[in-house]
Order: structure tokens, then C-alpha cells, then sequence
């Protein structure tokens, strides 16, 4: 296969052989390394956001993260060492207005689907309804622990935290390159499902063996991105209910 070069949008592209190893090794680094943050996460910061002297430490912590997998691993490896040209794979200008609204039908579909699909399945199989996060689950930031930081504050982080590093990592990872790649190879239908299996697996590091409603958001979100043709409506619609 060859590359369409650093101007092909994400429905364009078509990975070399050295691509597509250097795209699943940045792949395997970022499971590896997400899973050693969320356990010192874990450890370190219990109590999600606070304005005790943690909180200094905290916001370095997440600044972190960003810098070494956002900006560093997903942004630069990317772009510099697999060449691909992310910004065509997040944006298509012309259809920007379109992608906006679709990400709206996004955030519905996964709240909506995954209340659907836990109350049939645990009302068959009670041992499978997700349980609250234990101390090897970070869950949502702030969500531990009583927490005496000003509303907006908190707001602005976990935006930061949802779409900054969560949705950009893990829509460009999974619904960029693995589904990309898989779509390649297998077709449209066995790539969205295939993605969104291994993001679940990719979770299960730091969340419970029955969080399997992740699946869910995998599996719409690539759905989102195989419709539009780019990662913006399922990095808005991951950004938010993530």
C-alpha cells in the first residue's frame, strides 16, 4: 500500500508497511504508558481536584500527561515520525458546520445506547452492570473525594482532561489509525467493531473487567468517524460524555 503523503484526509489514507508498524508501535507505547499514569493517578491523587497543596502537583501531573502522550507521542509521532497529516484527519473545513451538528447526534447516541444496553443486559445478567470506580479506576477527574475547587475550575479541567487528552489521544489512536488500518485491510463494518474491541481492551489496565459499556462509546464513535469522513464529531462527542 502507499501513502497518500501529508495532504490525504483520513478516508484517503493508505499506510506504507514502515507506517503501519510505526503506527501500531505508538499504539502499543500509549496503552502502556496511559496504564502507568492512571496508576500513579490513582495513587497520588485519590481525591480528584482540590485546592490543597496537591493541587499544584496535580496540575503539573496532568500537564504531564498532555505534554508526553498528546502532544508528544500521538501529535509528533504522528505527524513527524508515521507522516501522516493530522489536522486533515481532524478537520475538513467545507464540512466543519456538518460535523458540528453530527456530534451533537453523537452525544446522544452513546448516553442513549449505553443506558439502553445496560438496563436490558443487567436486567438478564445483574453481574454485568458496571460498578462505581474502585482504586484502581481514576473515573472522571474530580469524581473522588470531597472536592473544595470553585466549579468553573473544575469545569475547565475535566474539559481539559475530556477533550485534550482523552478524545485526541484516543479518537486519533483508535478511530484514525487502528480503524483506519483495519478498514484497509477488512472493510468498513469489521473496522468499527474491530477498534472499538481493542479500545475496550485497552482499558482494562485501570478499569473493572465488567466497564463494558466502553465498547459502546467505541463502537459510535467510529461509526461517527466512518460517516464524516474526519475524527472532529467523535472527538467532540467523546470529548463530552468522556
Amino acid at each position: 500500500m502507499t501513502s497518500t503523503g501529508p495532504a490525504g484526509s483520513l478516508s484517503e489514507t493508505e499506510f506504507t508497511r514502515t507506517q503501519q508498524v510505526r503506527g501500531l508501535a505508538l499504539l502499543g507505547a500509549f496503552v502502556g504508558l496511559r496504564a502507568l499514569f492512571a496508576r500513579a493517578w490513582a495513587r497520588y491523587f485519590p481525591g480528584g481536584y482540590s485546592t490543597d497543596p496537591a493541587f499544584l502537583a496535580f496540575l503539573a501531573f496532568l500537564a504531564g500527561i498532555f505534554l508526553l502522550l498528546s502532544v508528544g507521542l500521538v501529535y509528533l509521532g504522528f505527524t513527524r515520525w508515521v507522516g501522516v497529516d493530522l489536522r486533515a484527519w481532524w478537520v475538513d473545513r467545507r464540512r466543519v458546520r456538518g460535523d458540528l451538528r453530527w456530534s451533537l447526534v453523537g452525544i446522544v447516541a452513546v448516553l442513549v445506547v449505553t443506558v439502553a444496553s445496560v438496563l436490558v443486559l443487567t436486567a438478564f445478567v445483574p453481574s454485568l452492570a458496571p460498578p462505581g470506580p474502585t482504586a484502581a479506576d481514576p473515573g472522571p477527574p474530580g469524581a473522588s473525594g470531597a472536592s473544595t475547587t470553585p466549579l468553573a475550575v473544575t469545569l475547565l479541567l475535566g474539559w481539559f482532561f475530556g477533550f485534550a487528552i482523552a478524545a485526541f489521544q484516543e479518537e486519533t489512536l483508535f478511530r484514525g489509525f487502528l480503524q483506519r488500518l483495519l478498514e484497509t485491510r477488512y472493510g468498513r463494518g469489521p473496522a468499527i467493531v474491530g477498534q472499538a474491541v481493542v479500545f475496550t481492551l485497552a482499558h482494562l489496565g485501570y478499569y473493572p473487567v465488567s466497564s463494558w459499556p466502553l465498547l459502546v462509546v467505541g463502537l459510535v464513535t467510529g461509526w461517527l468517524v466512518d460517516r464524516r469522513g474526519t475524527l472532529l464529531a467523535a472527538g467532540i462527542a467523546h470529548g463530552f460524555v468522556g
